[in-house]
């Protein structure tokens, strides 16, 4: 069974991304900022994180900085909003965060983070 870590502070957004991956399968732990998700880290076998970038408490960045002292091939991908304004609030050149594995732009289509999710799946088994 493929467990995915959904790191997301707007609960509309989470439950939403939570309801369509477990549609297709997935079994889904949601967190509403780094600090939660670490949590569930030392608690849970994780298969894959999904991370929004701008949260409360921990961003993005310094979550996934985190993540990869312990889970350094934990597959992530990272969901955030426009790359301009993703990129000013943080400070970063790109929406490619160093650690990240894939990143998605909202807003984006169920079926195309379904895809980037069993693509990145297939890529880390193989």
């Amino acid at each position: 069974m493929t467990t995915i870590l959904l790191v997301e502070d707007e609960v509309l957004l989470r439950e939403g991304v939570q309801e369509t991956l477990e549609v297709y399968g997935y079994t889904v732990i949601g967190a509403g900022d780094g600090i939660e998700a670490l949590d569930w880290l030392e608690q849970t076998p994780i298969s894959m994180i999904i991370t929004d970038l701008v949260m409360p408490k921990m961003n993005g960045v310094a979550f996934i900085e985190q993540v990869r002292i312990k889970h350094p091939s934990l597959p992530i991908i990272v969901a955030s909003g426009s790359p301009d304004s993703v990129t000013s609030r943080l400070g970063i050149d790109t929406i490619h965060v160093p650690g990240a594995t894939a990143c998605i732009v909202k807003p984006f289509k169920s079926k195309d983070l379904v895809a980037l999710v069993e693509k990145v799946m297939a890529d880390t088994k193989a």
